[in-house]
């Protein structure tokens, strides 16, 4: 299959400055004056992610989804998701979501798989996500801890019931849908075409493999 056509010249944007209005552990905000080349002038305001967000789609043997419910404050609900965490810029997607397995859900893993990768909100963040699928799970030596502003429930549920939820609402998680469908079209027949240069990102830091979003801060004044 032919990859999708890129124009030649595709960004339309000179940017003469760009001004740091926020920043924390977390997120930070920048504000780009820019020149488009079809003479438009303005401001564009982007929000960087200094953590990598990283899930994984941990499967038992009897095909169970690990499932973590908690209180989403910014939207004011709670929701069921899979196991999901921040990775540090030194830290790889694999090591992070190893780490968030065992700290969630008390749980290890034989079996994983890079599964997609994906941009969760690419008008106004920098933000990637890396996905993976764990099979052959086992108690983590440790157990589970969750960091002190976490109230964590975990569950585990079918994963046809899951696919369902999805329709109905339930789970409305990005990561946790991008999983589930992503795993689901793998077993109604699609192949994973990833390329290898974004399959060695999933075991490589972002400090070390920078994406083109995070390069721009190094301008932000």
């Amino acid at each position: 299959m032919e990859k999708l056509p890129i124009p030649n010249d595709p960004d339309p944007y000179k940017v003469t400055s760009s001004k740091l209005l926020f920043d924390s552990p977390w997120i930070r905000l920048r504000e780009d004056i820019f020149t488009h080349r079809n003479g438009a002038k303005g401001r564009y305001s982007i929000c960087g992610f200094r953590r990598t967000a990283c899930g994984v789609l941990a499967l038992d043997e009897d095909d169970n989804v690990v499932l973590v419910g908690q209180w989403r404050h910014p939207l004011k609900c709670y929701s069921w998701e899979i196991i999901e965490g921040g990775g540090m810029e030194d830290e790889t997607p694999f090591d992070t979501i190893k780490r968030e397995l065992a700290e969630e859900a008390g749980l290890q893993a034989s079996l994983w798989e890079p599964l997609l990768y994906s941009n969760l909100s690419n008008s106004s963040t920098d933000e990637e996500a890396f996905l993976f699928v764990a099979k052959d799970l086992s108690p983590a030596p440790e157990g589970a801890h969750p960091d002190d502003e976490e109230e964590l429930a975990v569950m585990r549920e079918p994963f046809q019931n899951c696919i369902q939820r999805v329709f109905t609402g339930e789970i409305a998680d990005g990561l946790t849908l991008i999983a589930l469908l992503a795993e689901h079209a793998k077993r109604a027949g699609k192949k994973s075409l990833m390329e290898p240069d974004l399959t060695e990102r999933f075991f490589q830091t972002p400090a070390n493999h920078p994406s083109n979003g995070r390069i721009q801060w190094d301008s932000a004044k």
